[in-house]
């Protein structure tokens, strides 16, 4: 049996026009109603079987539908004056905000900067910026311990020790480790 070919459906409702989407949207909301219209008498008669015949005496026969009007009435009116309210703010704010950017820009962070925050060295976080794979140990102060990374390739990264606040090391021994995993230990 030869293979079907995929059909491609496409669907860009933004390519027909805006009476074309219209009479889509009413078509399809009037043959909702229709089914919905069919399954009545099917869905009466389950209530019906279930005892479900107080809320028809409720709603029909005692006046609880009248009673059922007002309450969406009530209902969209306040939906309404939620709109009012939420639109004019908006209008409000964009009247006194548009056009004017209140917002400062972040000044720029040093390579410096960032390592003496971290309490790290320079060759530490360029080896920090090379890894796909960085796993760091925090204190309870909130003070890196340790930083495992695992570097894009090991002939960008120095394997010596960088200076008295840590070293980099090749290789120390953990169930994930590869050939390409460094270690960073930051001593105080």
């Amino acid at each position: 049996m030869a293979a079907k070919e995929k059909q491609v459906l496409i669907d860009s409702p933004e390519l027909l026009s805006r009476r074309h989407r219209i009479t889509d949207a009413l078509i399809t909301g009037l043959m909702w109603v229709l089914y919905s219209y069919l399954w009545a008498p099917l869905i009466s008669l389950v209530a019906w079987l279930l005892g479900f015949e107080f809320a028809y005496n409720v709603m029909v026969r005692a006046g609880g539908l009248e009673r059922l009007k007002e309450v969406i009435w009530f209902y969209l009116i306040v939906v309404a004056s939620i709109f009012v309210v939420v639109a004019g703010w908006s209008m409000l704010n964009r009247r006194r905000f548009a056009r004017r950017d209140r917002r400062r820009a972040v000044e720029p962070v040093s390579d410096q900067e960032i390592a003496a925050y971290f309490g790290i060295q320079d060759e530490q976080l360029a080896a920090l910026r090379l890894s796909r794979v960085s796993r760091v140990r925090v204190s309870d102060e909130g003070q890196i311990e340790s930083v495992k990374i695992q570097v894009l390739s090991a002939e960008q990264v120095s394997t010596r020790p960088v200076g008295p606040q840590g070293a980099v090391t090749e290789n120390e021994s953990d169930d994930n480790d590869d050939e390409n995993d460094l270690r960073i230990q930051v001593t105080p």
